[in-house]
């Protein structure tokens, strides 16, 4: 199956670096993409990283965490993208943002706001933004999530990006949730001019409502299983920097031992097949991280 052109599975969005720069978050957000993603063991010092950065083809770079503001080198990396004419872009949960961000010339900045109420926001992440100012901050999206139970409606939508009006936010994106099936919200169900199939009819889309810009992102069959997996999908997989240096095939997960397996294991030993030893052991060696190409080519 071949996706829809505007899609980055596709090759859509060539001219951006996706840079996993931090691992750590002061977030708890349930749902997060990142909690079985991949964390190196190592840390590249920031020249190094920025070195990558500079050599790579791309001319817009998107830094990326868990909290990239709580990145101890962020600013003199900011600075050294800059003068090397890469235009920096930045998401974020909010909760760390300072004038200094500004004076850093950042092309951009997504910040992830989950609930126009911020007090049940703080409830859903664990962060509290009643401090937010965007200031001069030009380029600003507020990304939320639409999530069961919170933003869940067309009228919650519609209150949402009056909110990202009066904070002075330039766009909002709102996103389906990727592999949560309990809390997921189908946007094709509100919106009739969305589709259920994203993978090739577009998983993007950009709309005006009320007079403001809005981008919604669904989730297609590689990434939520409420949704028909496509067969045998064409993909073209961009490589991500990690904050180890290295370059990867796309964003990777780790995988575990599954339940089953050791469920499978603790039977043989109570039958006598295999002695505490050899579990022990097979059980140590099966339950380290594998690194593995995570499916759909996106991240989010």
């Amino acid at each position: 199956m071949i996706p829809n052109p505007k899609n980055s599975c596709a090759g859509n969005f060539s001219d951006w670096l996706e840079v996993h720069l931090i691992d750590k978050c002061n977030a708890h957000c349930a749902w997060c993409v990142e909690k079985d993603g991949y964390h190196p063991k190592k840390s590249a010092d920031w020249p190094r990283i920025a070195t990558q950065i500079i050599n790579h083809d791309a001319t817009n770079v998107i830094l990326l965490g868990g909290e990239p503001t709580l990145y101890k080198y962020l600013r003199p990396l900011i600075r050294a993208l800059n003068n090397a004419n890469k235009k920096v872009w930045i998401t974020t949960n909010g909760s760390m943002l300072t004038p200094e961000f500004i004076e850093n010339n950042l092309e951009g900045i997504n910040i992830s706001i989950h609930h126009y109420d911020l007090k049940l926001n703080e409830k859903i992440t664990g962060v509290s933004l009643k401090n937010l100012s965007i200031g001069k901050l030009k380029n600003v999206r507020f990304n939320c999530n639409c999530i069961s139970g919170a933003i869940d409606s067309v009228t919650k939508i519609l209150n949402y990006i009056e909110f990202a009006k009066q904070s002075g936010a330039d766009k909002v994106r709102f996103a389906e949730l990727k592999n949560d099936t309990h809390k997921f919200v189908d946007l094709s169900k509100l919106f009739e001019y969305l589709n259920d199939d994203p993978f090739t009819e577009g998983c993007s889309h950009d709309v005006k409502i009320n007079g403001f810009d809005v981008n919604f992102r669904q989730m297609c069959g590689l990434q939520t299983p409420l949704r028909p997996k496509p067969v045998n999908p064409q993909q073209i997989i961009k490589k991500v920097l990690y904050y180890d240096g290295l370059f990867y095939d796309g964003w990777q997960k780790e995988k575990k031992m599954e339940d089953k397996e050791l469920i499978k294991i603790l039977e043989d030993v109570a039958s006598g097949k295999k002695s505490v030893a050899e579990a022990a052991l097979l059980i140590d060696r099966k339950n380290q991280p594998t690194v593995i190409e995570s499916t759909g080519g996106c991240q989010y």
